[in-house]
């Protein structure tokens, strides 16, 4: 078997390894080598702590494998402590800022909008929102969301550290997952906030 004829057939293989998996290739690749593939966009407004606006695109975008605190929704749907954190610390990062780049990784039909990672100057943005303690990793519907299997070990980094939104977790008022949040606190009614 030649070079050429391998190199094509190991291709297939991996595609259609990926293809029936389901899992999309930037999961195998480092974030550096993702940040490199990115391409450079705009972001033009910061819906809340894990949505914005691209000029040229249309639609919202949302990042992906994490989730941050929900704002409030209206009446009855109250935001979560750090929803403001998270939006304005979004806001620092990615308006009227040089190098920012996106890759988008899936496709959110039910909402009508893509699922990307953003960088800025080659670090991941999505990465960062977890670390500094302003988003958890997406591990709802049994990890279904999470890309980026990394936000789990940045969590529980964020999470000893006392970072952010873990500053006031407790056995009383423990930090909720959004996922959770939207279930107890807009469904049920019953929402517990940690003592500022």
């Amino acid at each position: 078997m030649n070079k050429r004829y391998r190199k094509l057939v190991g291709g297939l293989l991996l595609s259609a390894t990926l293809l029936i998996g389901g899992t999309s290739l930037l999961a195998f690749g480092s974030a550096q080598a993702q940040a490199e593939a990115a391409l450079p966009v705009t972001v033009i407004r910061v819906l809340d702590g894990d949505t914005v606006e691209v000029a040229g695109h249309s639609g919202t975008i949302r990042l992906a494998s994490l989730d941050a605190p929900e704002a409030a929704h209206g009446f009855g749907k109250p935001g979560q402590p750090f929803s403001m954190a998270a939006t304005e610390y979004l806001r620092a990062q990615l308006i009227n800022v040089p190098g920012v780049t996106m890759i988008c990784v899936d496709r959110d039909t039910k909402y009508g909008r893509d699922v990307c990672e953003l960088f800025r100057n080659g670090r991941s943005i999505n990465r960062q929102l977890v670390a500094v303690g302003l988003a958890w990793a997406n591990t709802s519907a049994r990890g279904r969301y999470l890309r980026d299997k990394q936000l789990i070990g940045i969590q529980e980094q964020a999470r000893v550290a006392k970072k952010g939104l873990w500053a006031q977790d407790s056995a009383r008022a423990p930090a909720t997952p959004p996922w959770e949040w939207r279930d107890q606190c807009w469904r049920q009614g019953v929402c517990l906030v940690p003592q500022q």
